[in-house]
């Protein structure tokens, strides 16, 4: 390991102790010292001579420190241990395994000489979990929220559902929203009380999908699970975005509830009907609002990975929503006639604009394409996506002071054609800058608690990426 000055820094600016866990950490380190090591590692890693050593040494020796293993591990309460760093990890979800590791490499590994299983991807082997080790070195040992593990364990005797209840506050008022300090809500029950107390209201248009998103959608979910998993990754990830103390612990259940729910909603799109078709309708919605709120902050919106532009976890969601979509087509008159048809008039075909050539807004997209290239291959796609684009804007306009992400989602991006996501992934500057326009359509839903501060990242993202490829005229 690579030396850290420590030159300047007092014991107790170096080495903290925490006192549950009988462990001294060192902070440059943000690991836990072994007993009797100290002098060790402070001679080994941070080079320090022998005398400035021991005033280190002797404000260590005041403290009672646990062997390795003898260290009392974090229960749900406490988790994360504070100093030490957080990992994405993974558990492996067997029966009372409590098998702990970072990559999905060691995970196959481990299924195949413990269990004799050749695990895979997205097969339910495994689970997304934090962790955390105090020690480095022989005494290295991952752990994690154990309200986890319970839940998992919970999760894999019921379908992937628990079905122990709590108390929560969500379930004790009517109206608002829960405060942060709420009660930690460890159970799916709990999770379904607060969508249907809370989350429900955040992604209703009003009095017309009230009902169906607060009732119907949950007695659907009742009949096919991949449905309620997405309603509780929902709820999961509202409780995120609204209880930042309890941030990593509820991103981890929405995560859990979207990788159960994920492989069978797939499967129904391409089995679509009459039985399941209301819940393929719905899952839409969820679909969305994890693709949204579940993405990190250095994430953009729409965006492909900028180290490979083919990996485009940002805007696979659009395929997948509009290949599910398609699937409803011979289901849709039912649909309509059903329970769900206020959802189907949120996806509907026909935004009722026409295109005007003399609009603003379009004559200033379609100046930016050189004359020389007006008939190439890009170029038309680019006309189509600026067209429909234009479109968009009208039917925002039509829907009044108070448009829904729904309205804003089914306007463009639902219409554009395959080509032109084709163009968004290698980071076309045509492409990039439709979607700085289309940025400017989402403005009015920028407080959505699912795209907060994504809007302006989307905005600054694409700036980065034009890098002076596009005319500053085109801005004005």
């Amino acid at each position: 390991m690579p030396s850290v000055s420590v030159d300047g820094l007092t014991p107790p600016e170096l080495l903290h102790y925490l006192p549950t866990y009988r462990v001294l950490i060192c902070r440059c380190c943000s690991y836990a010292i072994q007993p009797g090591a100290v002098a060790r590692h402070l001679k080994e890693i941070h080079h320090l001579h022998h005398l400035s050593r021991r005033a280190f040494i002797d404000y260590a020796s005041q403290f009672e420190l646990d062997r390795p293993a003898d260290v009392v591990l974090p229960d749900e309460t406490q988790f994360p241990v504070p100093l030490l760093p957080i990992q994405n990890g993974l558990a492996c979800s067997f029966a009372r395994c409590d098998h702990l590791c970072v990559t999905t490499k060691r995970m196959k590994q481990h299924w195949m000489t413990v269990h004799h299983i050749a695990a895979s991807d997205n097969g339910g082997f495994w689970d997304p979990v934090p962790l955390q080790s105090f020690f480095r070195g022989n005494a290295f040992r991952y752990f994690t929220n154990p309200a986890l593990l319970m839940s998992m364990s919970s999760s894999a005797s019921s379908d992937g559902l628990t079905s122990t209840t709590i108390t929560t506050a969500a379930s004790s008022v009517n109206h608002g929203e829960p405060s942060p300090s709420q009660m930690l809500i460890t159970t799916d029950a709990g999770l379904l009380d607060h969508y249907q107390n809370y989350t429900y209201k955040t992604l209703s248009c009003g009095p017309e999908t009230d009902d169906a998103f607060q009732t119907i959608v949950p007695q659907l979910g009742t009949q096919l699970p991949f449905l309620l998993h997405g309603i509780l990754s929902c709820a999961a990830l509202h409780l995120a975005s609204i209880d930042p103390p309890n941030r990593v612990y509820y991103t981890i259940q929405s995560i859990r509830h979207q990788d159960q729910a994920a492989p069978a909603f797939r499967w129904a799109t391409m089995h679509v009907d009459s039985d399941n078709s209301q819940a393929v309708l719905a899952f839409s919605f969820f679909l969305v609002v994890y693709a949204l709120g579940s993405q990190s902050t250095d994430q953009a919106l729409f965006l492909s990975n900028d180290d490979d532009p083919e990996d485009a976890p940002s805007s696979n969601w659009i395929e997948i929503l509009r290949n599910g979509c398609s699937m409803l087509c011979p289901v849709w008159t039912e649909l309509i006639t059903g329970p769900l048809a206020p959802f189907t008039t949120l996806w509907r075909d026909d935004l009722g604009v026409t295109t005007d050539p003399k609009d603003p807004l379009l004559i200033t997209l379609l100046s930016v394409i050189p004359d020389h290239e007006l008939e190439s291959a890009e170029s038309l796609i680019y006309r189509d996506s600026a067209v429909k684009l234009a479109n968009a804007f009208s039917f925002i306009k039509n829907c009044g002071p108070s448009p829904s992400i729904w309205d804003a989602l089914n306007s463009w991006p639902m219409r554009v054609s395959p080509d032109y996501l084709t163009l968004l992934k290698q980071n076309n500057p045509g492409a990039l800058l439709l979607l700085s326009y289309y940025a400017i359509l989402l403005r009015p839903l920028r407080g959505e608690w699912f795209l907060e501060g994504r809007v302006m990242g989307l905005v600054d993202q694409i700036a980065r990426r034009l890098r002076g490829n596009c005319s500053a005229q085109i801005w004005k």
